[in-house]
């Protein structure tokens, strides 16, 4: 009898333990404690099906960035992805930001990415392309449920040559649906 009581007794104890460490969560980390550790993001390399962990802080333009590089298996080509801290903003687990891209080309390549947080990590859920050589000015959540995301920037003009600065104003909502932001009507 007295063998089923110490039994019951160390079920009773470890399950108690076992419960207390599935529903115990974090809290979220402020973006103000993310801005100064680049190891937390890790972000899906455009045009690839790799993720790199961004690895450091670079000063641009007077504003701190969280950078990364991924190479090509076959080393034909370097990206570097400059995360732009400056322009992330959350609402709640969800993080909306941009980063850029440049590689051996001539380009510079902007995104509008999502993130979500679980337990202090960063989950890269999607990128969207925006485009090449702008000049993004604001990015809003507008709305929690579902996610709804505003990127205001500006564009190259028709006839405006891309060694000149984004001359058009616009603005687009993307909304989250399944892990993809969806460019809304």
């Amino acid at each position: 009898m007295m063998k089923k009581w110490i039994i019951l007794v160390v079920v009773i104890i470890l399950g108690t333990g076992v419960f207390y460490t599935v529903t115990r969560t974090e809290p979220p980390i402020t973006l103000k404690e993310l801005a100064t550790q680049p190891q937390q993001w890790q972000i899906k390399v455009p045009d690839t099906t790799a993720s790199i962990h961004l690895t450091s802080i670079k000063q641009l333009q007077q504003h701190p960035y969280l950078m990364g590089e991924y190479q090509t298996p076959d080393g034909a080509d370097n990206t570097t992805i400059y995360l732009d801290i400056n322009q992330a903003v959350q609402q709640g687990k969800y993080i909306a930001t941009s980063f850029v891209t440049t590689n051996s080309g001539s380009g510079t390549f902007y995104y509008l990415s999502v993130f979500e947080q679980h337990n202090k990590k960063l989950e890269n859920l999607t990128n969207v392309f925006i485009g090449d050589r702008i000049n993004i000015e604001k990015i809003a959540i507008v709305n929690n449920n579902p996610l709804m995301i505003k990127i205001d920037y500006k564009t190259h003009g028709e006839n405006t040559p891309y060694a000149l600065p984004a001359d058009v104003a616009k603005s687009q909502i993307y909304q989250l649906k399944n892990n993809q932001l969806v460019l809304q009507q």
